[in-house]
């Protein structure tokens, strides 16, 4: 099961973008700025995200998402991944979104194969126009090894590595990053234009394949990190249009990484909150 940008309401409600915090300013002073090759820009930014893996260790994220084709909202999110030799084996999210009925809050907590979501959407007047489940409070049991709400080497993050290969071979640029949250951190930054630009549980995603009816685009990236080579801001803006035209959208992604390696602990709600009422 992967949940797609559409425009029916439960699909869209289930569909919770892993993503941003607030941007954060960055001083970067004038570097000098050079194109590297694939093997000397972000091979030890993925070596040290794998060792991060092989320790079982964690991270806590803050999103900020702005823009893109009707159906995705303006969002805000933050929560934790932890990890596990093959990446990402959990993650807990609160989102908030701001959407034409009001504001909507969703928690997500992924462990393993089992997937767990509340969801609900207030107007302005603090009634709830949307629930899921239909008792606040509770929690909805989504199911085993979905494919939307496992992370994948498809995902556009900067703690992917996936992605971070995808943009390698399509040529980087390095420079002084300058300081970020007090760590000197240097910047890589590229572009790659893929086929298909979409949406899913884990979080927005692309495919490498040609497909019809689906949006593509460039996707031009930056990606701060640390003497420790391990990410500590990733920026990406999405331009989303279709092969056969028609409008173009505009997406911008903002998402920060704090405490690496700091304990995190993610588990299922209590038992007696758990329905299987959407």
């Amino acid at each position: 099961m992967e949940i797609i940008l559409c425009d029916d309401r439960r699909m869209k409600r289930m569909s919770v973008v892993l993503v941003v915090a607030s941007l954060l300013s960055v001083t970067i002073p004038g570097g000098a700025v050079r194109a590297a090759p694939e093997s000397e820009t972000l091979d030890s930014v993925v070596k040290a995200i794998k060792k991060q893996f092989a320790k079982k260790s964690s991270v806590r994220f803050s999103v900020k998402r702005r823009g893109g084709p009707p159906a995705t909202w303006d969002i805000r999110a933050s929560g934790a991944y932890r990890f596990s030799a093959s990446g990402v084996y959990a993650t807990e999210t609160t989102t908030i979104s701001h959407e034409p009925g009001g504001t909507g809050r969703s928690r997500e907590i992924s462990i393993g194969p089992d997937f767990y979501s509340q969801a609900y959407v207030r107007s302005k007047d603090g009634k709830y126009t949307w629930k899921s489940p239909s008792t606040v409070g509770k929690w909805t049991y989504g199911g085993r090894n979905l494919p939307g709400v496992i992370w994948g080497e498809d995902l556009i993050n900067g703690i992917n590595p996936g992605f971070l290969k995808l943009g390698a071979s399509h040529g980087t640029t390095s420079t002084d990053g300058g300081t970020f949250e007090g760590a000197k951190t240097t910047l890589h930054s590229g572009t790659v234009t893929v086929p298909k630009l979409d949406e899913r549980q884990a979080g927005m995603y692309f495919g490498t394949r040609e497909e019809e009816f689906v949006y593509g685009g460039p996707i031009t990236w930056k990606l701060w990190v640390g003497p420790d080579h391990l990410p500590r801001r990733f920026h990406a803006i999405m331009r989303f249009t279709r092969p056969e035209g028609g409008d173009t959208y505009t997406m911008t992604m903002n998402i920060i990484y704090r405490g690496w390696g700091k304990p995190v602990k993610i588990t299922a709600p209590p038992k007696h909150l758990i329905t299987d009422d959407w």
